[in-house]
């Protein structure tokens, strides 16, 4: 019985937009506003504002099913990729992204790209090359050197400082 509702329900999702990080975004925002409208019902006598979140609630709520079930997939992911802009200008900690060089305190120096090893100027590192590539620090210079992933004990040399790093790999 259940599994026959969620192949029907995924035959009714095919093609709709479902549900993306402004959605996500936009639940937030509801929790809020329930969360204040409760707070104003419970602590206060403001009809007025209780009705105004109240009414704000029931647009978002709208917005939300709209977007969740709208079939124009190309404007919700322009709406998306807005939204992600947005969230990532306000909250992002590192403005440098990979290979962004420049400024004190990278961990890597000028363009990031020295002698075909990428040194990464920031102190994320991909997760989706840790199967392949092992992430070392020089400890001369601290640049994060990308190397590829061989069991044992090896020697790499820094591109930046010339410098001998040992790395250890168990597999």
């Amino acid at each position: 019985m259940f599994r026959r509702f969620m192949v029907s329900f995924s035959r009714f999702m095919y093609g709709r937009n479902g549900i993306d990080r402004m959605f996500s975004g936009l639940c937030i925002v509801y929790l809020v506003l329930w969360l204040c409208e409760g707070l104003i019902g419970i602590l206060t006598d403001w009809y007025t504002a209780y009705f105004v979140i109240r009414l704000l609630m029931l647009g978002l709520f709208g917005y939300m099913i709209f977007r969740f079930l709208s079939r124009n997939v190309d404007a919700r992911r322009r709406e998306n990729e807005w939204y992600c802009n947005l969230v990532d200008r306000l909250f992002r900690k590192n403005r440098g992204g990979y290979g962004q060089g420049g400024g004190y305190g990278n961990y890597g120096q000028g363009d990031g790209n020295f002698g075909g090893k990428k040194v990464y100027s920031t102190p994320e590192k991909p997760t989706r090359d840790r199967k392949n590539y092992k992430y070392v620090k020089c400890k001369s210079c601290g640049a994060t050197l990308r190397l590829k992933r061989r069991k044992g004990t090896h020697t790499a040399t820094c591109p930046c400082c010339k410098a001998n790093v040992r790395v250890r790999s168990f597999f």
